[in-house]
C-alpha cells in the first residue's frame, strides 16, 4: 500500500546546486544541477518542497540568496541550515523542525541528497525515506542503507509517484 507524502527535502550542494569545494556559497556559481527545474517544477504541483542544509559560514539568507541566483526560490516552500538552526544532519531535529516549517507532518516526507553520511543518515535516524543521489564515483558506507537511490534527480518524480500517494491534489 502506498503511504501519505506531503512534503520533500532536499540538500543544498550537489543535489539542487553544483558545489564548489571550498568555497562558500556567495562564491559559487550558483548552477543548478541537471533536471533540477524540471523536477522541482513537477513536484511543487503535488507536494510542499523544502531544503535542508548543512552549512558553515552561511545561513538562512544567504541560502535564500544562492536559490534565488539560481532561478529556484520560488519553487522551494522552507529551507532549514545548521548555521541557523544550531544542530546538523545527521541530528533528526533538524528534519523535525523542516517538516514543520513546511507545515506537513515529519513521518509524510522524504530527504534527498548526495551524502549517505548527513543526508539519507539523518533521515533514516529521524524515521523518513533517504533518498540516495548517487553521483558517478560515489562509494556506498557500510550500515548506511538508503530508502532508494537515483543515479540523477530526474529519475526522483517516478519513484515518488510509484511509492508514495500526493497529500494534496
Amino acid at each position: 500500500m502506498r503511504r501519505p507524502l506531503a512534503g520533500v527535502f532536499f540538500d543544498a550542494g550537489n543535489t539542487l546546486l553544483v558545489e564548489e569545494p571550498g568555497k562558500h556559497l556567495w562564491e559559487m556559481a550558483m548552477t543548478p544541477i541537471p533536471d533540477v527545474f524540471e523536477v522541482l517544477t513537477a513536484l511543487k504541483t503535488r507536494y510542499r518542497l523544502g531544503v535542508i542544509s548543512n552549512t558553515v559560514g552561511s545561513g538562512d539568507a544567504e541560502l535564500a540568496d544562492a536559490l534565488e541566483k539560481a532561478g529556484i526560490l520560488g519553487l522551494i516552500d522552507a529551507m532549514v541550515t545548521s548555521r541557523d538552526f544550531g544542530k546538523a544532519k545527521p541530528d533528526p531535529a533538524i528534519y523535525v523542525e523542516g517538516a514543520r516549517r513546511l507545515g506537513v507532518p515529519l513521518d509524510e516526507t522524504v530527504m534527498v541528497g548526495d551524502r549517505l553520511d548527513t543526508d539519507v543518515a539523518g533521515a533514516l535516524n529521524a524515521g523518513i525515506a533517504g533518498v540516495w543521489l548517487r553521483h558517478p564515483g560515489a562509494i556506498p558506507i557500510p550500515g548506511i542503507e538508503p530508502t532508494h537511490v537515483i543515479d540523477r534527480l530526474g529519475e526522483l518524480p517516478g519513484w515518488l509517484d510509484a511509492t508514495y500517494v500526493p497529500d494534496r491534489q
